[in-house]
């Protein structure tokens, strides 16, 4: 060994593995991915998979990640053993998050996203705080569909918004929705409810008669041209309005932003049905252990200290711990994202680029008011399996 292995020994040393990250393209926008390693000081390696290809990996390969993040899987995931439980104690903001959880009751609020979040004595997963979770909430939020201004050409000004518009015929070729089986299901439930005057038992549950009813319909009118296009990412949802030929069309707020942008005018529906809700939670791989597993609980309290919520909020989604954002967010942002109040300046998105003009009003105002409009939330039905077959054969017709 020479002098200069003696003294330079990290020249030699073997680098340090990264921590694999599996998501969506939308909760990773560039600037987070950045951060992350920035803030963390080691590698972070980010896999973006916007399909159900990620979960069938999450629980087939536990071995391939270290952290996931999970929406409305949480059933299959735990069930299928694929990730560990989280201890609280290792959480910054632990404890933050049980008391936010016990101010959840019934079946308002929050409470549909701590349905199944803690370990229970008895080996479930409940919404009573433990010192265990399979997962750690952290963004949510409340989606609606799009429209271009041109809409109200063929629908007149005063027609009250409605995901009806999804399936009407004077919309024919000029719609579009998303892949996404579970996502997809229950906007098209949504339609066809406003659509066909119908009310279905449990839109968050439904039985295979609804399903049934949605498919067909859907598969009818796909066959007749009525859905211009079907997409998979944010982005692909931005093409296809900016192209011009949809002018109505499932919409995540990513998307949106990207339109503000670009210069396209749009505006985000506040249906009178109500809305759709999801939230995303991070989980730890079974297989994680050692330096790794040290690796993924910063990476899960870095979350939870606010910078990327933060970043997500400027793309219209809110941090499971507002007050942790909020302290990377300027008064202006705050005022605008959360609290509803018109723009007091120009707002950037998390790219850095002018999505909200100086007076421009959010649709659907503060955080309060767009989450007690939520109708349904992303979750994991009964009949599944059944779902997911009636959806590829639309997404086949």
């Amino acid at each position: 060994m020479t002098d200069a292995d003696l003294a330079s020994p990290a020249l030699h040393a073997s680098p340090r593995p990264a921590l694999r990250v599996i998501a969506r393209s939308e909760l990773l926008p560039l600037p987070i991915r950045a951060e992350a390693e920035r803030a963390l000081g080691f590698p972070v390696a980010f896999e973006m998979i916007d399909d159900d290809s990620a979960l069938r990996r999450v629980i087939g390969a536990p071995d391939s990640f270290d952290v996931y993040h999970q929406w409305h899987t949480v059933d299959l995931i735990w069930t299928g053993a694929a990730v560990q439980p989280i201890d609280i104690s290792r959480i910054a903001q632990g404890e933050a998050i049980s008391a936010l959880a016990r101010r959840q009751t019934g079946s308002v609020g929050l409470a549909p996203i701590f349905r199944k979040v803690f370990l229970q004595p008895d080996g479930h997963l409940g919404p009573a705080p433990t010192s265990q979770l399979a997962i750690l909430p952290i963004v949510h939020g409340a989606d609606c569909f799009a429209y271009r201004p041109q809409l109200r050409e063929i629908l007149g000004p005063d027609e009250r918004e409605s995901w009806g518009w999804l399936l009407d015929p004077r919309l024919h070729g000029q719609v579009a929705m998303l892949s996404d089986p579970v996502l997809g299901m229950l906007e098209a439930a949504l339609a066809t409810e406003a659509h066909l005057g119908v009310a279905f038992e449990d839109i968050g549950n439904l039985s295979i008669e609804d399903i049934d009813l949605i498919a067909d319909g859907l598969i009818q009118r796909k066959k007749l041209g009525h859905f211009r296009a079907i997409w998979e990412n944010y982005e692909e949802s931005a093409r296809l309005m900016r192209r011009g030929g949809v002018l109505a069309q499932s919409m995540f707020g990513p998307g949106a932003a990207l339109l503000r942008r670009q210069g396209v005018p749009l505006r985000i529906a506040d249906a009178i049905e109500g809305t759709r809700g999801w939230h995303v939670d991070l989980c730890i791989s079974r297989e994680t252990s050692g330096e790794m597993l040290e690796a993924s609980y910063a990476y899960l309290n870095w979350w939870c200290g606010g910078w990327p919520t933060a970043c997500l909020s400027r793309q219209g989604y809110y941090a499971i711990l507002p007050e942790q954002a909020r302290r990377h967010l300027s008064p202006a942002e705050w005022d605008y994202w959360y609290r509803g109040l018109p723009a007091a300046t120009e707002l950037t998105d998390p790219l850095g680029q002018v999505a909200v003009a100086k007076g421009d009003l959010r649709e659907g105002g503060s955080y309060a008011e767009r989450m007690s409009r939520v109708r349904v939330w992303n979750t994991y039905m009964d009949e599944h399996a059944y779902l997911i077959r009636r959806w590829r054969e639309f997404l086949a017709a």
